[in-house]
């Protein structure tokens, strides 16, 4: 029995396995490219340290690719074959892949919530349980499940400043933006290379409007993310945001075809990353060209994934808007159904169905089924998970159905909403103009068209 770098009983053949374990995790925390070159020379020193298979049972499970389902099932055969020699806490990790692989997300965090109540610094189980929550759409959890923690830490233990990080984007999600981005700030000055914490100051700058302190923010920290995987691309794409705002279209264009669209991966979060940019600039008016092809090509053999109602949005987005309709009620018709017992069954009746068939209706034109489908769940689209920045995208898709079938007064309403929580908006106040000017409020319209003005001016 060996001990990991944060003290933790580990089942390990020798001090070499325990090393390439503390390295892997370390490089994983890291979103580093070099977490898999770890997790090979683990196996090398100990091809039977239970936690070994688990990990990359959990690893095949996070890429969200039905091709890997069976591959982290695999792993997970091998992890028990070795629970005998396995600590409880290394069981209970079994355990909880179990739940992941059968589907059952709310298992499986429970499962490493539970091991957190005894083992607060297993940083493995943390941070898969800040990733579930995170697509669970619970954010007080994401937040809470830090906080639960936080009085085990200081800076003397391994990884501190990545659960400072992943604290400030749980605080950030739940609207305390002055502690998320102060606590955010700290754990990048000590920890310059964690992607996640500069991204978790991202969304501050993103939910408060402050683009020109996120353009600054994110250029000055660009630097540290040569070792970092394909997040990189997610943190351009926030820098993109940014200029999406301020209305520099070509900027965007340019960091979408140099910096996050720059490999044309399959990978769930890069074609999100671009289908929802995509989205926003053309509903604002700039010519994206012929981007939108491939992105819908690789949708198109993505539609009976079904892993993540997140994802399928995505994909059904691309499929609409590149006019493959058959392909997007493809989609559609083979989404799970009601008496599947996968967590995700039930996100899909409740949010991922609706969301997707308002998708398809708006891209067809028929903007009035959109608003019918999307208006009642607008509440609920957190179920799906996300982020609220990458969520908006639905609610922008909203407003601009409610616009198109001219019931200037919701359009009002709803913008009314967003300006109260984003006054910094130019998104808002220009849409906000367009429903003023449906309602013939020409004065208050103009004053709206003023601030947006202003606010690209500053």
């Amino acid at each position: 029995m060996f001990s990991d770098e944060r003290g933790l009983d580990l089942t390990a053949a020798n001090a070499d396995a325990v090393a390439h374990y503390d390295a892997m995790v370390s490089s994983y925390l890291g979103l580093c490219l070099d977490t898999g070159d770890h997790l090979k020379a683990l196996f090398g020193a100990d091809s039977k340290m239970p936690m070994a298979h688990c990990v990359n049972g959990y690893f095949f499970k996070l890429f969200s690719v039905p091709a890997l389902e069976a591959k982290a099932k695999d792993r997970l055969a091998s992890a028990r074959a070795l629970a005998d020699n396995a600590t409880a806490r290394e069981r209970a990790h079994i355990g909880a892949l179990d739940a992941w692989c059968q589907g059952d997300l709310i298992a499986a965090t429970n499962r490493w919530e539970e091991i957190l109540l005894e083992y607060p610094l297993d940083v493995m189980a943390l941070r898969l349980a800040h990733f579930t929550h995170f697509y669970l759409g619970n954010s007080d959890q994401m937040r809470d499940s830090i906080a639960r923690v936080l009085p085990y830490w200081d800076e003397t233990i391994p990884g501190h400043w990545f659960v400072q990080g992943y604290h400030a984007f749980g605080l950030e999600e739940t609207g305390d933006y002055a502690a998320a981005e102060k606590i955010g700030r700290q754990a990048v000055e000590n920890n310059p290379e964690d992607i996640w914490a500069t991204h978790a100051v991202a969304h501050v700058y993103e939910m408060q409007g402050r683009s020109r302190d996120g353009v600054a923010w994110l250029n000055a920290h660009s630097g540290n993310w040569d070792a970092c995987n394909n997040f990189a691309y997610h943190a351009w794409w926030h820098l993109a945001m940014y200029h999406l705002d301020l209305a520099e279209f070509d900027v965007v264009l340019d960091l979408y075809d140099t910096r996050f669209r720059n490999r044309e991966t399959d990978d769930y979060l890069d074609m999100s990353n671009a289908i929802s940019m995509l989205w926003r600039l053309r509903e604002q008016g700039a010519d994206v060209g012929d981007r939108w092809a491939e992105l819908a090509e690789k949708s198109q053999v993505r539609v009976d994934d079904h892993l993540l109602a997140f994802i399928d949005a995505h994909f059904v987005m691309a499929l609409a808007v590149d006019r493959r309709f058959d392909a997007a009620e493809g989609l559609l018709a083979s989404m799970p159904d009601k008496d599947d017992p996968a967590t995700e069954a039930a996100v899909y009746g409740a949010v991922g169905r609706p969301l997707c068939e308002a998708i398809v209706a708006y891209e067809r034109a028929d903007y009035r089924r959109c608003v019918d489908l999307l208006a009642p769940i607008r509440y609920d689209i957190r179920q799906i998970g996300g982020s609220h920045a990458q969520r908006d995208l639905f609610q922008r898709l909203l407003v601009s159905a409610v616009l198109k079938v001219e019931d200037y007064r919701f359009a009002r309403a709803l913008l009314s909403e967003r300006i109260a929580l984003n006054p910094n908006s130019t998104w808002n106040w220009k849409r906000s103009a367009d429903a003023l000017e449906g309602l013939g409020a020409v004065d208050e319209a103009a004053r709206s068209r003023q601030t947006a003005t202003t606010l690209l001016s500053i």
